[in-house]
């Protein structure tokens, strides 16, 4: 028999740790340029040129745009030079180039421009059109936020609390996610809860935590809306509510956050929040494990081995137990052991079930060990 090798209890304790620990998602920085139109506030003849600019932009019109902001940005207006420096990075009006980008950026900032600032600095922490220095990344980036830079603030924050050309700071972390979330920024908002359920840089505090998840949860926020979910499913701060819990873990999962749709899988295998529906967890399921999630590559994997919750197919299943095994998942690799032994679909192969009970036994499994014992014993080795 294959070892069931996760049930998923969507009312474990535990798996709150899992998520408020989940912070890649939320403090990688995104290199996603928007144009922004900021306030301008240049002499008159600068004010026509500008508006001149947002006009062409409006009309979808980038080389009239470059046209106009470059001669303002020559002239050294920071707003049109933090514009100019938008248009080089997205490529429009203009061939991409980012070197040229963070030129423009570098002179806006150096102006005063906060949003531009924010930008250098973001460039400078992630190595785009230039050297990586998240020394230099920290001080734009601080800059911008004590000039009251939301998204800036945001970063800082994420700074402080990874440690990325600052001391490691929880309290400061929170501090600066605080300012952020106060107007609005939505990872901002879902940090402050984070750091509320998790007593960091601040006395733990579950309702505090439900307020700010819920805030950026009501923006979308796809990170926020799953742990919500998690909440209601454990009882933390709110009664028990597997419904709701399934509502707002599957407007993540919508969003195709990986972890909503892995969970909303297992949700629909077993019947928790939902009507069981094992052709509904086999869809999330591949959707979650699409896109790396081991925990999906698992369940799906276990499901199509058992055939109990859809029809069986040992050859798919072998398919995701691979894919989660060359990843280094030894209950992956002690299974897809198990599963060669026994062969699929009648077709034993003892060399792969070997080298997988192997790969298995020397990260400490036990039953793998045990499975290469008995094929010794057989003469199979």
């Amino acid at each position: 028999m294959y070892r069931k090798l996760w049930c998923y209890n969507v009312s474990c304790k535990g798996l709150q740790d899992d998520i408020i620990n989940e912070k890649n998602f939320v403090a990688k920085f995104f290199f996603v340029f928007l144009v922004v139109l900021t306030q301008i506030s240049s002499p008159t003849i600068v004010f026509a040129g500008a508006r001149e600019a947002k006009s062409a932009l409006v009309a979808r019109n980038y080389v009239e745009a470059f046209n106009q902001w470059k001669s303002l940005a020559e002239a050294g207006d920071p707003v049109a030079q933090f514009n100019l420096g938008l248009l080089y990075a997205h490529g429009q009006g203009v061939p991409q180039d980012k070197a040229r980008a963070v030129f423009w950026w570098r002179n806006a900032a150096e102006g005063g421009n906060l949003d531009a600032a924010y930008y250098l600095g973001s460039c400078y922490l992630i190595g785009e059109g230039v050297e990586k220095d998240v020394s230099t990344a920290a001080r734009w980036i601080r800059r911008a936020a004590e000039g009251g830079q939301a998204q800036a603030q945001s970063q800082l924050g994420n700074l402080y609390w990874k440690g990325e050309g600052v001391a490691p700071d929880n309290q400061s972390a929170f501090n600066w996610w605080l300012k952020a979330a106060a107007v609005g920024v939505a990872d901002a908002q879902y940090n402050v809860g984070d750091s509320y359920a998790a007593g960091r840089g601040v006395t733990k505090d579950d309702v505090q935590a439900l307020i700010w998840f819920r805030k950026a949860a009501d923006q979308g926020y796809a990170p926020a809306q799953y742990t919500l979910g998690v909440m209601y499913s454990n009882g933390i701060a709110v009664a028990v509510d597997e419904v709701e819990a399934t509502a707002w873990q599957r407007k993540a999962a919508d969003q195709g956050y990986a972890v909503a749709q892995a969970v909303l899988g297992f949700r629909y295998a077993q019947g928790v929040g939902v009507d069981q529906n094992g052709s509904d967890a086999v869809v999330w399921w591949l959707k979650a494990a699409n896109q790396g999630n081991i925990d999906a590559q698992m369940g799906l994997a276990f499901a199509l081995a058992a055939g109990k919750i859809v029809p069986k197919d040992e050859e798919s299943a072998a398919h995701w137990w691979r894919a989660a095994a060359e990843r280094g998942n030894i209950d992956a690799q002690f299974n897809l052991g198990v599963l060669y032994y026994n062969g699929i679909n009648g077709n034993v192969d003892y060399k792969a079930a070997a080298f997988w009970f192997k790969s298995a036994s020397e990260k400490g499994h036990v039953n793998a060990k045990k499975y290469i014992d008995i094929m010794r014993e057989k003469g199979l080795l």
